[in-house]
């Protein structure tokens, strides 16, 4: 049976397991406290604050306690990948068809997951690599660090800034920066310093906070250097999730991604998926950055 050239809402469970993945390569997804869920109100997302609790003595007169609170929209964007495969593939059974899709799912998830954190610290569009318009950029709006003449000091200085309010749950760090801290050994007996720092986007340690790490962070796709180093702070301030629905769809004809290429002229067809991110920063003030000098 050949495939469909249809658009397909994929089912929640499907859906579940592409943002589950895009956790993978996402240094936001990784070191957010809470899973990872799909929204059920597609229509909007909104964050508000929280209150405080009063306390009371037993039989004592409560007085009232009011808070003015503005609520937070989430800001939204969609992603889309395209991946063109050849067209014999249209004919697989329905087994080849489960692995076919599989394949799809973990690549671009990959995708969807690396877009947030271009996004959300950069406001950047990974594929054409421009600037979004109106989208703001967190390296800019986090609380800004100088980076100090050894990276001892610049993390003393990163963890100095961030503010009281907030508590410290995460750093994502740049593989430059990672790499820096590595090399750090103990004068006495050689070890390494910090020795639980991740290479790779598999969460590990950092004096005791959870740490991942990612060329995601200091932008590898931007044109310009950000000279960004790392982010940490409280990474529950950023809100995050996909809106259903998911869907993919088996294009046939024309050059669908942009490339100057016919799909049937060039024996292909294209596998497309999209889904739409929303997201927000309750403070900003809650997570500082790290940067080199320019």
């Amino acid at each position: 049976m050949a495939l469909e050239s249809t658009k397909v809402t994929l089912p929640s469970n499907v859906a579940l397991a592409i943002t589950k993945k895009a956790k993978d390569t996402s240094t936001i997804a990784a070191l957010s406290p809470s899973t990872p869920q799909l929204f059920l109100d597609d229509k909007f997302m909104v964050f508000s604050g929280q209150s405080e609790a009063e306390v009371v003595a037993e039989g004592q007169k409560k007085g009232s306690y009011e808070q003015t609170l503005t609520p937070i929209v989430g800001k939204r964007f969609k992603v889309v990948t395209t991946t063109r495969i050849n067209e014999e593939l249209k004919w697989a059974d329905d087994d080849a068809k489960l692995q076919i899709i599989d394949s799809i799912q973990s690549d671009q998830a990959a995708a969807m997951g690396r877009a947030l954190d271009y996004v959300v610290f950069h406001g950047l569009d990974p594929k054409s690599k421009t600037e979004l318009e109106g989208y703001s950029k967190l390296r800019d709006t986090a609380i800004q660090v100088n980076a100090k003449d050894d990276d001892v000091s610049s993390l003393d200085a990163l963890a100095e800034a961030v503010s009281d309010e907030y508590d410290i749950n995460g750093i994502a760090l740049s593989k430059t920066w990672a790499a820096s801290l590595r090399k750090l050994r103990v004068p006495a007996t050689g070890m390494r310093l910090y020795p639980e720092i991740p290479i790779n986007l598999q969460v590990g340690g950092l004096d005791g906070i959870p740490a991942s790490t990612s060329g995601t962070v200091n932008g590898r796709l931007c044109t310009t250097d950000t000279n960004v180093l790392a982010f940490l702070g409280d990474f529950s301030l950023i809100k995050w999730g996909m809106v259903r629905n998911i869907t993919s769809e088996i294009i046939e004809y024309g050059d669908p991604d942009g490339v100057g290429q016919d799909l049937k002229h060039y024996g292909q067809i294209a596998y497309r998926t999209q889904a739409v991110y929303s997201y927000t920063v309750l403070d900003p003030q809650g997570i500082a950055v790290l940067k080199k000098a320019a």
